[in-house]
């Protein structure tokens, strides 16, 4: 039996060789063949110029695909969706273990509210007034922009995980601050602290996925971000209810180290940003790891420029003057600020702030405590099914039932709240099941699919820049809203006249959907910037296609 290990044909080395193939078949330029590593043996598929050689001898030349018997095609076929399988579990294991980070960021976010319940009550040893427990909540969010801007600085030259484990020190530190705090300034430097850790890492975390997920994947592993810092909610919320909120923060110091260490065994710098910096050679290597082709990136320029060379980086163009002036760019910033504008007006995080606090005010009989912890359930739940079922869905068919089930059930629960605060008997279990009805349909759209855009509708010359500024204005956003919430509260005569809001604005979250947001679902980033040269809606598309069939 000969030995075929270091053959080159368009089968695998299993056994006995095909009667085609033969050593040294290696007609033709190397780099016009798609290799696919497999062990010892290498599958080649010729190009299009040397299949009419094959078809006039078949058993003269190596086998192009298409002429190949049924068996050695369908082992061929086997052997490339096996290589595939495995490149796509590292990504996989790469993504997820950069974006187990996100625990730490819900615990953050959702902290606040057991915290502020505590701070409020009559036996509290740190007293608090209403305005100052707005501020608690929402200085968070004002220092995430900070980080952002220290991750703009320094993501091109440090790199991707470099920033994401960096977020460490700031994250203890302002554990300890709070741990510690004796005062309400301690507390909200603290909080401060836990902001720019946030910020930091938020951007690049969202950049390595974008840059190292094959298309077909991107969008679950970009949702999985928002299952994770769902669990860190429902973690907290936990915590919340059985821990002194000293004891909590404390535990909180603890959780970088899992992640971190995942990050150290798992994963690979991303070969995009490999490339831009000139080094290729490690480039090659990620590119290898993460896909078994160390030619091979997911994201590219999509204008050209200088190529980079070993130790030499990318001459780009200039990113901020493309962020604003090319529509490929200033497009889909629009539509993400939009994005976020509205999931603010939804309530999506006013429902994780100030859990607890708002189910006091509801008149709600359930212990409030337990209802937060429903709430993390369903979070974690919902996100988690998203992450799974969006690469099958797609982003607007979720969206569009997100907008419409938040309407129906935060208008449930309001209504309710309305009669029990008014002294009608109502059953609580009204307002508790609206609310969780609300959060699940969240989970479906508002709570993820924003992110989730922001990470993949940006040009790759500007997605360095977009990233961070996104990021900041979406904080921006939600500190704006934290700070209005308790002055929307008296205005609007209680938490029923809040639920309310919600459920209006997300009535009216459907419509935005389907008239602007485009369709992401199976489209490779380049495809996604040619959407945005040519149109402006997402109606608009459907209108030139339609004219093009007819």
């Amino acid at each position: 039996m000969a030995d075929t290990r270091n053959w080159r044909y368009s089968g695998v080395p299993t056994g006995d060789a095909h009667p085609a193939a033969r050593p040294g078949a290696d007609d033709g330029p190397e780099d016009e063949r798609v290799p696919l590593h497999v062990g010892d043996g290498v599958v080649t598929i010729l190009p299009a110029a040397a299949k009419a050689d094959v078809k006039a001898d078949p058993l003269a030349s190596p086998l192009a695909l298409d002429v190949l018997p049924v068996e050695a095609a369908a082992v061929a076929g086997k052997v490339a969706g096996k290589v595939k399988g495995f490149s796509q579990r590292r990504q996989y294991l790469a993504c997820c273990a950069v974006q187990a980070l996100s625990v730490m960021g819900g615990v953050c976010i959702a902290y606040s509210s057991s915290l502020i319940a505590a701070l409020m009550a009559d036996d509290s040893e740190l007293p608090v007034s209403t305005q100052q427990s707005a501020w608690i909540a929402s200085v968070l969010v004002l220092a995430v922009p900070v980080g952002a801007m220290v991750s703009l600085a320094l993501g091109n030259v440090l790199g991707r995980l470099t920033l994401v484990r960096a977020m460490a020190l700031p994250y203890c530190a302002g554990w300890a601050f709070i741990a510690t705090a004796n005062s309400v300034p301690q507390l909200l430097l603290g909080r401060l602290l836990l902001g720019v850790a946030l910020g930091l890492s938020h951007s690049p975390l969202l950049l390595y996925v974008s840059e190292v997920a094959d298309k077909n994947i991107r969008g679950g592993l970009s949702a999985i971000g928002t299952a994770l810092a769902s669990l860190g909610v429902l973690l907290c919320y936990v915590m919340g209810a059985v821990m002194h909120w000293r004891t909590h923060a404390w535990a909180n110091c603890a959780l970088p180290v899992v992640p971190i260490l995942a990050i150290q065994l798992v994963c690979t710098e991303s070969p995009v940003w490999l490339r831009a910096r000139g080094r290729l050679e490690a480039a090659a290597k990620a590119s290898a790891f993460l896909y078994n082709d160390p030619d091979k990136v997911v994201s590219v320029p999509s204008k050209p420029s200088k190529p980079a060379t070993e130790g030499k980086p990318d001459k780009a163009v200039n990113p901020w003057k493309m962020l604003f002036t090319d529509p490929m760019a200033y497009k889909p910033l629009i539509i993400v600020n939009l994005l976020f504008i509205i999931q603010q007006l939804v309530g999506i995080y006013i429902t994780i702030y100030f859990a607890v606090p708002l189910f006091q005010k509801t008149g709600s009989t359930i212990d409030p405590y337990l209802t937060s912890i429903l709430i993390g359930v369903v979070r974690v739940v919902g996100c988690t099914a998203v992450s799974l079922v969006m690469a099958r869905l797609g982003r607007r068919p979720l969206m569009i039932v997100s907008s419409l089930g938040q309407a129906v059930s935060m208008a449930a629960s309001g209504t309710a709240t309305y009669f029990i605060l008014r002294g009608d008997a109502v059953s609580s279990y009204w307002v508790v099941g609206g609310v969780l009805g609300y959060i699940a349909f969240g989970c479906l759209g508002w709570q993820a699919v924003p992110w989730c855009m922001m990470a993949e509708v940006f040009p790759h010359e500007v997605r360095s820049l977009a990233q961070p500024l996104n990021s900041s204005t979406a904080h921006i956003y939600m500190f704006l809203m934290l700070q209005l919430y308790p002055t929307l509260q008296d205005l609007l005569g209680g938490a029923a006249g809040i639920q309310l809001l919600f459920a209006v604005a997300s009535l009216l979250s459907a419509v935005f959907v389907w008239v602007l947001l485009p369709e992401t679902r199976g489209r490779t980033l380049g495809e996604i910037e040619q959407y945005f040269r040519d149109n402006d809606t997402f109606l608009q598309e459907k209108r030139r296609k339609r004219a093009l069939k007819a």
